[in-house]
């Protein structure tokens, strides 16, 4: 199997472990069918193929066969979310984006482990983020559009990035990452000076060493992501569930049902989680974890 192959389908693996594993109360999970999940399943095996040429390119970027800057940008990501709208009639670049620098990332630092090697990560992703090229960076806001996601087009105009911004002043794609982060807590994944993918990542592998499989890690990793942005007055049958070790057995599970079934009917959504948890799964997949 190639290297590129590999690392896709191992960062594609836990992306999908990560969307299924439930009860996450409040977020994406199998066992709570809507649109949302359909959409966001559906986008994450359209992307394989990106995914896959990201690994790619950021091989040849680090054999010197390509630079960085030359890599065709607009090809790569604008061109990930228009087929991945034209297969599933969605797109969720909140996911899409940051799977494909991940593996852009990956490919570059060529690092067996993210946590271990983070110098080595943060130093690719530096790399490919820090790049300015308006054009390639016009493409990209101006695909948010014809991908029916204009309200991520219209905050990036809002907060001033028009194509006359992008000519003059050398906006990265950092920059546009950590804008849309603001709304879409998937893009802060892929923040290279904020660098919260670590933090993440190492939380994520602590609770792994706590819980052993994998999407029992994906649970634990999710409750900690919202347990401090839940109202007071359900903090009790959070800390309920907690202790009870959430899935751990079938009275463990309908607690958590109960529990998701309250977050809905009180519309309490954590989809921002969701987005992280995903993510940070596939890179917990990535680093081995089962």
């Amino acid at each position: 199997m190639s290297e590129e192959i590999h690392v896709a389908k191992a960062l594609l693996r836990g992306a999908i472990l990560g969307l299924n594993a439930y009860i996450k109360p409040g977020g994406l999970h199998r066992l709570m069918p809507s649109k949302m999940f359909d959409e966001v399943a559906c986008n994450l095996v359209a992307s394989i193929d990106y995914i896959v040429e990201a690994v790619n390119l950021g091989v040849k970027i680090r054999e010197g066969k390509i630079a960085a800057t030359g890599v065709d940008y607009s090809k790569l990501y604008s061109g990930a979310l228009r087929d991945v709208y034209r297969i599933c009639d969605s797109t969720h670049p909140e996911y899409i984006i940051p799977l494909t620098v991940l593996g852009l990332t990956i490919g570059l630092s060529n690092v067996e482990s993210i946590l271990e090697e983070s110098n080595k990560f943060k130093k690719a992703m530096d790399t490919v983020n820090a790049v300015s090229k308006w054009s390639d960076l016009k493409q990209l806001i101006d695909v948010l559009r014809a991908v029916k996601r204009s309200e991520m087009y219209e905050h990036l105009q809002s907060v001033g990035y028009t194509q006359i911004a992008l000519i003059q002043s050398g906006i990265t794609f950092n920059d546009v990452y950590r804008v849309l982060s603001s709304k879409w807590r998937g893009f802060s994944i892929i923040d290279s000076r904020e660098s919260l993918v670590f933090g993440y990542l190492k939380r994520f592998i602590e609770l792994n060493k706590e819980f052993r499989a994998l999407d029992n890690t994906v649970i634990a990793f999710y409750m900690d992501l919202i347990k401090q942005h839940i109202p007071q007055v359900f903090q009790d049958k959070v800390k309920a569930v907690e202790a009870c070790r959430y899935m751990a057995t079938p009275e463990c599970a309908k607690s958590m049902y109960e529990l998701d079934m309250l977050f809905r009917k009180n519309k309490l959504s954590f989809e921002w989680a969701s987005e992280i948890t995903v993510l940070i799964s596939a890179l917990g997949s990535y680093e081995g974890l089962k």
